[in-house]
């Protein structure tokens, strides 16, 4: 039985992860807690010479891991061990896991090879296929000792793009692309987000670059890593926590509503753990992404959305990732009735002065979001005002690069109709508040 675990963070070895019976204990190497600038694992489990226990290394832990308890079951078969504990699973698939860090059995020695396998379009759509078959196989084909996971509750796989070819990458060879096939009870999500990230890029948010490509007939989102950097040829890990770990959240507590941390809970971590300047530019992002999430219907904005980028002497928000939208999901004719009380029971990730529905989020909640993000008065009011009136007109620009077979689909089709609701819905709310915005928005409208 393995007893303790190696981690890696930047290439150096910083800190031991030993178990006795059930409990995990955290301690940094006495030459890192000496060293100059050295980055924490967490802002949890700041760089001290005293170790950490049990509940403060397990909760960071169980988020590098998959969501789902099927999942892990089903990684801990394939690894033949004999249980699905974190400490188990980060033992065998603990070598890529997202941002910085690796985990190897005490006394073994990181992976220095570095490969490449090419994969051809049919293999590629064979993983689609075999997600969209069943999604707890993430793994498929590729093999247990290569260390991989990624978070999360939603089937995925993570490849490298090098020059215009797909590869599946091993040893020290970092991926750069999330591949991901959607949602399965939600046909066409993967487009929907798409769509959302792009729209959101087009407005002015910081989110991640994607695509959508196909593979031997099956359409895919492809998502860009924010956590790799390419210098000069040479891919390189970015070291990143979420804020379920950052906050010392549970796994099963991500939201709000599941006893998770609330907005506020999250400012204090940008107050404590960033420069006064990348606090004040986190909760004004962070606060400007809850808007938008508003107006546009997305309500799975939890807080493993969300990440921190660490690296020596200074900690950022990271680039916004899984935007989608919930709404175009809804019935065909309740979305194209154009009512926003058929959303109206549409809950956001958090809460403001407790409203949480896009039917209860008003010019009131906008105020306090806007107060305590220490925003000057109005300004989030503007940014509402920008992005009701930008939002369809980005919509048309995405969706029209979109392939013609992927425009058809029920959501991609839906998906102006309910924005424009929303928007609307939105625009009213500010003019009965003492606002007079003009608009022209149209469910349809294109834009050159």
């Amino acid at each position: 039985m393995i007893r303790a675990l190696d981690v890696y963070l930047y290439d150096t070895h910083v800190a031991t992860i030993t178990r006795r019976g059930d409990n995990l204990q955290l301690r940094y190497l006495p030459g890192y807690v000496e060293s100059d600038s050295p980055v924490p694992i967490s802002v949890t489990l700041p760089v001290v010479p005293t170790p950490f226990g049990n509940a403060d290394t397990k909760r960071f832990l169980d988020n590098l891991l998959p969501d789902r308890a099927d999942v892990r079951s089903r990684w801990a078969r394939e690894a033949k061990l004999t249980s699905d504990s974190t400490f188990d699973l980060l033992s065998v698939y603990g070598a890529d896991v997202a941002g910085a860090l690796e985990f190897y059995p005490a006394g073994t020695s990181p992976r220095q090879e570095e490969n490449l396998r090419p994969l051809t379009e049919e293999e590629i759509g064979d993983r689609i296929r075999q997600i969209r078959r069943d999604d707890s196989d993430w793994l498929q084909h590729r093999a247990v000792q290569e260390g991989f996971s990624l978070g999360g509750a939603q089937g995925k796989f993570a490849l490298t793009l090098r020059v215009d070819r797909w590869f599946e990458p091993s040893g020290r060879w970092p991926s750069t692309h999330i591949l991901k096939p959607g949602i399965q009870p939600l046909p066409g999500s993967d487009v929907t987000e798409h769509i959302t990230l792009q729209v959101a890029r087009l407005l002015g948010i910081d989110a991640a670059a994607s695509v959508m490509a196909e593979f031997d007939g099956e359409h895919v989102l492809i998502v860009e890593r924010f956590d790799r950097f390419d210098d000069n040829g040479t891919i390189g890990r970015l070291h990143q926590e979420d804020l379920a770990q950052a906050t010392g959240t549970s796994q099963v507590q991500k939201y709000e509503s599941d006893g998770g941390p609330g907005y506020r809970d999250i400012f204090t971590v940008f107050d404590r753990n960033l420069n006064a300047a990348d606090a004040k530019t986190a909760k004004e992002r962070f606060a400007k992404l809850h808007v938008f999430s508003w107006i546009v219907g997305h309500n799975d904005g939890h807080s493993k959305n969300f990440s921190l980028t660490h690296v020596p002497g200074r900690s950022v928000l990271a680039p916004f990732y899984d935007l989608n939208s919930s709404l175009p999901f809804r019935q065909r004719e309740q979305v194209l009735a154009h009512d926003p009380a058929v959303f109206d029971n549409v809950e956001l990730a958090f809460a403001v002065d407790g409203l949480n529905t896009l039917g209860t989020f008003n010019a009131d909640s906008i105020k306090r979001l806007e107060a305590d993000a220490g925003l000057t008065e109005g300004h989030l009011r503007e940014h509402a005002l920008q992005i009701a009136a930008g939002i369809q007109p980005a919509v048309a620009v995405v969706t029209e690069s979109l392939p013609d077979r992927l425009k058809e689909l029920p959501a991609v089709t839906l998906y102006p109709h309910a924005t424009y609701t929303q928007t609307r819905r939105v625009i009213d709310i500010l003019a009965r508040a003492g606002h007079r915005p003009e608009s022209n928005i149209a469910p349809g409208r294109r834009v050159t």
